[in-house]
């Protein structure tokens, strides 16, 4: 039984996870020198796996977190294959990078994230031989419809090797649960990144000899605490979609400091000489995109270290599944944000939950103005306007 060595306060969680993701101060960016690229490479790494599902996020959560970063510095790294998005943990799009894709993609299987993910349709026998043809075929990039089209070819001849309720099943859905695997990850179909989502499919980065299924989750559970700790077991399991067991059995496999939370009967976990400022440290405002996973690194009942339980529902949309867009004040969720560009003007409006400060309204401001001129820098004029419901 280990005894915790420390409680860790609710503002004193906010700051570490505000540290770890470079929302205190921005981490070292690309800034245009020769190692530019793998300064945003271990960037990814070290503020978790970007949530992508809406692809115009990645770029601003790399620029709130980020020095001297440009959206063509990613476009750059995805180019070279350097950073990869594929759908890994809880189903849904993720960019990572390729060093690291594989222990993500193993995890995200263990945890039955793609494949045969029908009711009532267990995972034929013959799936992984389907798989691995599959992965071959695209070792160059596929559209959905090529993948769909070798998936019935496969069929054709392979007449005995799947059940024929598997087989119905994935053509009603044109076989994307099969096209859901993390073995595959997403690129352009004509090889340009950049503002487009990517549509087309290609073979995920190969798996290293060695990688055990213990080490994925060892790696993972490191990963996360790194990003986001301290943090709880289920706070991870959450994160990774997975069950309380593998990660709990990973965290008892690694040496990990333990913590006390106030107010609370969980157990935290954290890495040995991780950062955790004092928490009178100032907290800048930040602008987090859609979808940002410094609020969705923690089960949906833990998130009041940057998430106040009173704005909930203002920032998820039930309706339709959506994280909207937040700004941050004094390292918690203050409001919401959206833009507009038009007749060459580009507008940021901030819907404040509270009113701001003179103070705060200066540098909200000042920060949405940095934002508009990353988002839209060819307008020709930037305005930041400032509400209160």
């Amino acid at each position: 039984m280990r005894t915790p060595q420390d409680t860790a306060t609710a503002v004193g969680l906010n700051r570490a996870l505000l540290a770890r993701q470079g929302l205190l101060d921005r981490h070292i960016g690309p800034g245009g020198g020769k190692h530019s690229g793998k300064a945003l490479v271990s960037a990814i790494e070290q503020v978790g796996a970007l949530q992508a599902q809406q692809w115009s996020s990645p770029p601003i959560g790399l620029w709130s977190r980020l020095a001297d970063f440009s959206a063509d510095d990613l476009w750059a790294v995805l180019g070279k294959g350097d950073v990869v998005t594929g759908i890994l943990m809880r189903r849904t799009l993720h960019l990572v990078s390729a060093a690291e894709h594989p222990v993500w993609a193993r995890i995200a299987a263990d945890t039955g994230v793609g494949g045969w993910l029908l009711r009532g349709v267990e995972t034929p026998e013959q799936a992984s031989k389907m798989l691995d043809d599959t992965i071959a075929y695209a070792r160059q990039a596929r559209t959905g419809d090529e993948l769909t089209a070798f998936a019935e070819q496969w069929v054709e001849k392979h007449p005995d090797a799947l059940p024929a309720k598997a087989v119905t099943a994935q053509q009603e859905y044109k076989w994307r649960p099969f096209r859901a695997q993390p073995a595959f990850v997403k690129v352009p179909a004509n090889g340009d990144w950049g503002a487009k989502t990517p549509a087309a499919y290609h073979a995920g980065p190969p798996t290293p000899k060695g990688l055990t299924s213990e080490k994925a989750w060892e790696t993972a559970v490191t990963r996360h605490l790194g990003a986001f700790g301290p943090a709880g077991a289920d706070d991870i399991a959450y994160w990774l979609g997975a069950g309380a067991g593998p990660v709990k059995a990973a965290i008892e496999r690694l040496d990990l400091l333990t913590l006390g939370e106030a107010g609370g009967r969980r157990t935290l976990y954290d890495l040995p000489g991780a950062p955790r400022p004092a928490e009178d440290t100032p907290a800048p405002p930040r602008f987090l995109p859609a979808f940002d996973n410094a609020l969705l690194a923690y089960a949906a009942n833990r998130r009041a270290r940057i998430l106040p339980d009173a704005y909930k529902e203002r920032v998820y949309l039930k309706r339709n599944l959506r994280w909207l867009p937040t700004l941050l004040i004094d390292g918690l969720v203050a409001g919401v944000w959206s833009t507009e560009t038009k007749r060459g003007v580009a507008t940021l409006t901030v819907n404040a939950f509270e009113k701001l400060t003179k103070a705060a309204t200066a540098a909200v401001e000042a920060e949405g103005a940095g934002l508009l001129r990353f988002t839209e820098p060819t307008a020709k004029d930037h305005v930041v306007r400032i509400t209160t419901s």
